[in-house]
C-alpha cells in the first residue's frame, strides 16, 4: 500500500532483478541510501595519477568497496545492470586498484580468465598486435 494512493487500490509492483543476488542488492540499496544523503564526489582522476584513497576521499565510499572480490565483481555487474553510474564508477575504480601492479597471470587469476590455448594466443597475436607490443 502506497501512502500517496488515496483510494488504497494501488497494485504492488514487484521488480524482478534476476541478475543480482540478495546480498549484493542489500549493498546496492545501502549505496543508494547513502548517495541520497551524501552523494559520491565525482571520480575524475585516474589510478595512474593518484591512489584510491586520494581519489575517493569520503570514508563511507572507501569502506563500501572494501569487500571480498566476488561481492565487488557482483557490485560492478549490478551497477551496470541497474544503470547506477556512481556505483559503477566506484566499484570499477576499486577493481582497477586491486589490479594495479599485478602480472598478467595474477590478473587472469583474479578475473577468472582461462589461459588461452596456443592456437588462441597465436590468433590473438595476429589480430591484436598492439596488445603484445612492448
Amino acid at each position: 500500500f502506497d501512502d500517496d494512493d488515496a483510494d488504497g487500490d494501488a497494485d504492488d509492483e514487484i521488480v524482478d532483478i534476476p541478475k543480482v543476488k540478495s546480498e549484493c542488492l542489500r549493498k546496492v540499496i545501502e549505496f543508494c541510501e547513502q548517495h541520497v544523503k551524501e552523494p559520491l564526489n565525482p571520480i575524475t582522476h585516474t589510478m595512474e595519477a593518484d591512489s584510491f584513497d586520494e581519489i575517493v576521499t569520503q570514508e563511507f565510499y572507501r569502506d563500501f568497496v572494501t569487500v571480498e572480490q566476488p561481492l565487488l565483481f557482483q557490485l560492478v555487474q549490478a551497477a551496470n545492470f541497474m544503470n547506477i553510474q556512481p556505483l559503477l564508477d566506484l566499484a570499477c575504480l576499486q577493481v582497477a586498484n586491486i589490479l594495479m601492479g599485478k602480472s598478467a597471470e595474477d590478473i587472469r587469476s583474479i578475473l577468472n580468465i582461462p589461459k588461452m590455448t596456443p592456437e588462441e594466443e597465436e590468433k590473438a597475436r595476429r589480430e591484436h598486435r598492439w596488445i603484445f607490443e612492448a
